[in-house]
């Protein structure tokens, strides 16, 4: 990628992501990218290079930032049960990075992203086992938990609710409903 100027980049970024959440993976070319960061497709391309080298370097700073969020979260010099009633909370703020991830069609037009995407997913599935077994250490959490499983059904809510919700305010109402009352049961 021919990044420099962070101005541009920041502009170039902020615009994909909204045409990425308004339109999807397919439903825009680089002459609608160019329109919205207001500058020709020609300076775009100089600027940028393919859609696919903007859209992977656009879900790699995306994930890296979710997950360098994430980490600092849970290495707050918090109370542990304190941190646990407010994860619901922190998972829910990825949504935007997470319903593009999921996207059927970023998997299967660009494997190389998809790859990526995987890869960053298991750094988040790894934070959040990390962060349940630190619980179970501390003899904080119901005996019978497993973290592994915990992981699970949060990638699970996670996939129902992006499915079945009907935009973003939506899926946060319900996530977050679930995700506290999972992580209270699972409390000693």
């Amino acid at each position: 990628m021919k990044f420099g100027n962070e101005n541009i980049e920041k502009i170039v970024f902020e615009s994909t992501k909204n045409i990425l959440l308004k339109r999807g993976v397919k439903g825009w070319n680089m002459d609608d990218l160019a329109k919205e960061c207001g500058m020709s497709k020609r300076t775009l391309y100089k600027i940028i290079g393919s859609k696919e080298e903007l859209l992977y370097r656009c879900y790699q700073d995306t994930f890296n930032l979710y997950a360098e969020n994430f980490r600092k979260f849970i290495k707050q010099d918090v109370d542990y049960y304190t941190l646990l009633d407010n994860l619901s909370d922190q998972i829910a703020n990825g949504i935007d990075e997470y319903v593009i991830a999921s996207s059927k069609t970023i998997r299967t037009e660009y494997p190389q992203i998809s790859k990526m995407i995987d890869e960053k997913i298991d750094i988040h599935h790894e934070l959040i086992i990390a962060f349940i077994e630190k619980g179970c250490e501390k003899n904080l959490l119901r005996d019978d938990v497993n973290p592994k499983i915990i992981d699970h059904i949060v990638e699970a809510l996670m996939s129902y609710n992006v499915m079945n919700s009907k935009g973003k305010a939506d899926f946060e109402i319900k996530i977050k409903e679930q995700l506290k009352f999972l992580f209270e049961i699972i409390k000693k």
